[in-house]
């Protein structure tokens, strides 16, 4: 393969590595962020498995289970559509404790979500791993993604202490 034509295949090339693999590894990374952290404010975490249907977090304090969350660590060319939407509003529907979606960028199709009894948290961009972001850093992509770092990390868990304080959960930090 000559140079021109490997450059051409890389510059085609929409993910770091396949996509099944950025899926999952995308996927995984911020409700395992965000599972570190709450458990750091004291409270008990189940992450649940990212093929499994349900939701994505399980919180408590103590034995009680205080909110469900779903997430999703998406980029800005993602689309939610009515079908996946209405598959993340029944998974919460099942827990009739507090129930949140933890989403990184600016989405259309939120209908239906806060008219049942669902939160919206906008992280504001999509985490990745370092060597995920520096992929779209050189195709420069990195509109509203950042890679894991301590500052994101900081960034997230203020956004986390923000919205339990507003919703009066109680907090050790």
């Amino acid at each position: 393969m000559s140079e021109n034509s490997r450059r051409d295949v890389e510059r085609e090339q929409r993910f770091p590595c396949e996509q099944l693999e950025y899926t999952r590894t995308v996927g995984w990374l911020l409700p395992t962020i965000l599972g570190e952290i709450l458990t750091e404010l004291g409270f008990v975490v189940i992450i649940n498995p990212q093929q499994a249907n349900g939701v994505d977090l399980e919180v408590y304090h103590e034995s009680d289970l205080i909110f469900v969350a779903e997430v999703l660590n998406w980029s800005i060319a993602s689309r939610l559509t009515d079908k996946r939407r209405d598959c993340i509003i029944s998974n919460l529907n099942e827990y009739t404790c507090e129930k949140l979606l933890i989403h990184t960028v600016p989405l259309s199709n939120l209908d239906g979500f806060e008219e049942n009894g669902t939160s919206l948290l906008q992280i504001g961009y999509q985490v990745l791993p370092r060597l995920y972001y520096d992929f779209f850093l050189t195709r420069r992509q990195v509109e509203r993604r950042r890679m894991v770092s301590a500052a994101t990390k900081n960034d997230i868990r203020q956004m986390i202490i923000s919205y339990l304080t507003r919703t009066e959960f109680p907090i050790h930090h």
